[in-house]
């Protein structure tokens, strides 16, 4: 199975955490995307390598018993996501 390519962005990296406030989102905080975290529907996500703020819409469980949820990202779309 072919894995994706991950595409970073040249320029001048900051140490600082990045938190994105945009159109429908400007209600709640960002936390940001981490495989490890739990996150419940309803929640506002930032995936740092996409620049990318979303909503979890949906949660559940694999049939082999892997944590996932279902984000709707306004710039990538709807994409499945791990998590803790």
């Amino acid at each position: 199975m072919a894995r994706a390519k991950t595409i970073k962005k040249a320029g001048a990296v900051s140490e600082e955490p990045v938190t994105k406030k945009k159109g429908k989102v400007a209600g709640g905080e960002a936390r940001e995307y981490s495989m490890t975290d739990s996150f419940a529907k309803g929640d506002i996500v930032y995936h740092k390598i996409w620049d990318d703020t979303g909503e979890v819409i949906e949660t559940g469980t694999t049939d082999d018993g892997i944590n996932r949820m279902k984000v709707a990202f306004e710039k990538v779309g709807v994409k499945n996501l791990r998590m803790g």
